[in-house]
């Protein structure tokens, strides 16, 4: 009886966890696959999107697309980012955001602090060309755009207003699978003692 009821608990303390991090998330667009953006500073506070899209492949998503699909949501949001590569390969880095009416600028003189610093996981990323990024750790990007960014289904992006070294608060893990794989294993383990 008492297996019963922990378990039971187990279960309304996982929804009840997974409900609270989907509430956080704001879910946009439609599409069998997702990707995750994350806008970090001390006037935006921390806001993660969950895009939705059918994934591509032989025309991928980059994070200046994902990052366009949330602007255009957010009426409050305005973007100013520079092309440092060329009309036919951009290559977009930012460096302001208005939020609400108030403007965080990266700073341009050294030590160039702060900044708004790009952070990817998953995916590929990279200086010439892009490589595979591990998933679940944040790394440092090197630029928005493919080739120098490439979206893949379950990769995160963010955007953190501070210095080169701070990433982001969000673990780049969807919370409710963690939830759900941690409620199976536990499910799998009651079953098993009995």
């Amino acid at each position: 009886m008492k297996l019963k009821t922990l378990a039971a608990l187990a279960l309304a303390s996982v929804l009840s966890l997974m409900g609270a991090a989907e509430a956080a998330t704001i879910v946009l667009g439609s599409g069998s696959d997702s990707a995750f953006y994350v806008l970090e500073s001390p006037n935006i506070g921390t806001r993660t999107y969950e895009i939705r899209f059918t994934h591509n492949e032989a025309d991928p998503l980059d994070g200046w697309d994902l990052l366009q699909v949330v602007d255009s949501y957010e009426s409050d949001l305005s973007v100013q980012a520079f092309n440092f590569g060329s009309e036919e390969a951009p290559n977009w880095f930012v460096n302001a955001i208005t939020w609400m009416g108030i403007t965080e600028t990266s700073n341009s003189d050294e030590p160039y602090v702060p900044s708004w610093t790009q952070w990817v996981s998953g995916g590929e990323a990279g200086w010439p060309s892009a490589s595979p990024i591990a998933s679940g750790t944040w790394t440092s990007g090197s630029g928005l755009s493919s080739p120098f960014r490439v979206i893949e289904p379950g990769s995160w992006e963010a955007l953190k207003f501070s210095d080169f070294t701070t990433v982001p608060t969000v673990t780049p893990v969807p919370e409710p699978s963690a939830l759900m794989l941690a409620f199976c294993g536990m499910a799998f383990f009651i079953r098993r003692r009995r």
